[in-house]
């Protein structure tokens, strides 16, 4: 691959990815005020909170119950029931015993995995030949205007909502990151030190393949929450003006 069109792929799917975190941030704190103006109780402001991520907030936790299966860890409580204390809520939870760093970092990783595997196969962009570079925010377009053909039709929408927004990785879960990520970085640049060029140019190519397939579809999560988003604050507005 060209190396300008490399550097452009890394910067779009940086750019990405900031403005998916960003936007989520602020349209899970908009949701949660929306909801507690609309009910006038935070109780059944969490319950909704809770009935609307439903799908994504299951498969978040049955990512991590069958990751540690697979993994020989041992699962003690499955619990899909939202839970207040404090300031945070906690719409599921697994409880598992300890286990070492490289499987926990594996199980925590769980259903951020299985969230983008299931929104590819949504938006029919699992086997689809990546673009690159500013190409990426265009094909992730074009998935969503294909959806209302699809067999999803326009439940594909809900899904890609739901499962987005619940399927990243808690702080507990990215727990075991920090020393897999140092240990692996280590690796990684042994590799580069001590292999030839051909290595090189193989785990470069590679890593651009991954970034070109991944930005499409954190982009059709961006672009579903966007107007979401602009309604919460807009129904916030009125909310309060109302009152």
């Amino acid at each position: 691959m060209d190396p300008a069109l490399a550097l452009e792929t890394g910067l779009v799917f940086l750019m990405t990815s900031i403005l998916l975190y960003v936007v989520q941030r602020a349209l899970h704190r908009n949701l949660q005020i929306a909801l507690h103006r609309l009910t006038g109780h935070p109780d059944a402001a969490v319950m909704l909170y809770w009935a609307l991520l439903f799908p994504g907030v299951f498969l978040h936790e049955l990512s991590h119950w069958l990751a540690a299966l697979l993994l020989g860890v041992r699962r003690y409580r499955f619990a899909m029931w939202p839970q207040r204390s404090g300031g945070q809520i906690r719409l599921g939870a697994v409880q598992l015993a300890e286990a070492d760093p490289l499987r926990m970092s594996l199980i925590g990783a769980a259903p951020l995995i299985v969230g983008l595997i299931v929104i590819a196969l949504i938006g029919g962009r699992w086997t689809d030949a990546p673009a690159s570079g500013i190409a990426l925010w265009g094909s992730a377009w074009q998935m969503l205007r294909s959806l209302p053909q699809r067999e999803w039709g326009w439940m594909g929408f809900y899904l890609i909502f739901t499962v987005g927004n619940a399927m990243w990785p808690s702080p507990s879960d990215r727990a075991a990151w920090p020393a897999i990520g140092i240990t692996g970085g280590l690796l990684v640049l042994l590799l580069l030190l001590a292999g030839p060029i051909s290595w090189h140019q193989t785990l470069m190519a590679l890593a651009i393949e991954s970034l070109a397939r991944l930005t499409p579809l954190l982009m059709a999560v961006l672009l579903v929450n966007l107007p979401i988003l602009m309604g919460l604050i807009g129904l916030n507005v009125l909310l309060h003006a109302a009152r």
